[in-house]
C-alpha cells in the first residue's frame, strides 16, 4: 500500500484483501473437501473388494517365512548339533554385535475419537468464538482467524488441537477487547494504528493458510491411493474394470501361495 493513502484508506485496503483471500480459500477447501469425499468412496470400495485379499496375502507370506525360518534352523542342528552357532552368530558374540531381533509388534492404537465428541467440543468453541459474536472490527479478525484454526483442527479430527486451541483462548484477549470481572468481553478504545497491524496480520494469516490449502491440493494427486484410482477410472472408460482384475489376480496368488505352504507345512511336520 502507499504511503499517502489514509489510515481508513489503508483499512479498507485491507479488509477487501482479506475478503478476497478468504473467498480464495473458500474455493480451494470446498475442492479439497470434495476431492477428499471422492478419495474415502474409493478407498472404501477398495477394501471391501481387495484389500482384505491382500491382507490374507500378506499373512500367508508371512507364515510361509516362519516355516522356512523353522526349517532353516532345525538343518542347522541336525549337520553340526543341538545349540551349533552359525558364523554370523559367533561374529557378532565376539564383537558384542546386537542380534537382530523380530520386531516387537506394536500395541494396537487406541479407538479413534467418536464424532460425537468432536462435534460436541466443535460446538462449544464455536459458539464462544464464532466471528457473528465480535463487538468490533480487531474482534471479528481475531475470532475469524481463530474459527479457522478451529475448523481445520475439526477437519483432521485433532481433539488435541481443538483442546489446545480451548486453553490457548481462555489466557488470550485479543487487541480491542478487554475483560470484566467473570471473563466478559468488553470493547476497549483502539487506534488505527491498531486496528491496521491487526488487519494486516489477519492478512498474512489467512495467506498462508490459503497457501496450505493450495499446497494440498496440488500434491493430492500424488498419494498412491489417487493414482490407483485414476487409473482405475480411466480403465473404466475403455471398459475394463481393473478391480475386478486386481481381485483375480491376488486370488491365483492366494492359491500359490497356500499350496506353498502346505507342502512347506508338510516338510517341516516331517522333520520333527
Amino acid at each position: 500500500m502507499s504511503g499517502q493513502e489514509s489510515p481508513q484508506q489503508q483499512i479498507n485496503v485491507l479488509r477487501r484483501q482479506i475478503n478476497q483471500v478468504q473467498a480464495k480459500i473458500d474455493d480451494a477447501e470446498g475442492e479439497l473437501v470434495r476431492l477428499e469425499e471422492d478419495l474415502r468412496a474409493f478407498e472404501y470400495e477398495f477394501e471391501a473388494t481387495v484389500g482384505y485379499l491382500l491382507d490374507l496375502l500378506a499373512r500367508l507370506e508371512e507364515e510361509v517365512n516362519d516355516y522356512l525360518q523353522q526349517i532353516k534352523i532345525m538343518r542347522t542342528e541336525q549337520t553340526f548339533g543341538e545349540g551349533y552357532r552359525t558364523v554370523e552368530d559367533q561374529y557378532n558374540a565376539t564383537w558384542n554385535i546386537p542380534r537382530q531381533e523380530t520386531p516387537a509388534k506394536q500395541p494396537p492404537k487406541p479407538p479413534p475419537l467418536t464424532a460425537a465428541q468432536l462435534k460436541k467440543l466443535y460446538r462449544q468453541l464455536a459458539r464462544r468464538y464464532h466471528p457473528d459474536l465480535a463487538v468490533d472490527e480487531a474482534d471479528r479478525a481475531y475470532r475469524t482467524g481463530k474459527m479457522s484454526a478451529i475448523n481445520d483442527a475439526y477437519k483432521a479430527g485433532s481433539l488435541v488441537e481443538m483442546m489446545a486451541l480451548a486453553e490457548e483462548t481462555e489466557n488470550v484477549i485479543p487487541v480491542g477487547v478487554g475483560k470484566m470481572a467473570g471473563g466478559t468481553a468488553v470493547p476497549t478504545p483502539q487506534t488505527e494504528d491498531d486496528l491496521i497491524k491487526t488487519l494486516s496480520q489477519e492478512l498474512d494469516n489467512r495467506r498462508r493458510h490459503l497457501f496450505r490449502v493450495q499446497d494440498a491440493l496440488r500434491n493430492f494427486h500424488n498419494r498412491p491411493m489417487v493414482e490407483l484410482a485414476l487409473e482405475v477410472r480411466f480403465a473404466r472408460q475403455q471398459g475394463r474394470d481393473l478391480l475386478a482384475e486386481m481381485v483375480a489376480e491376488t486370488q491365483r496368488k492366494i492359491a500359490r501361495k497356500e499350496v506353498e505352504r502346505d507342502m512347506i507345512k508338510s516338510q517341516f511336520g516331517n522333520m520333527r
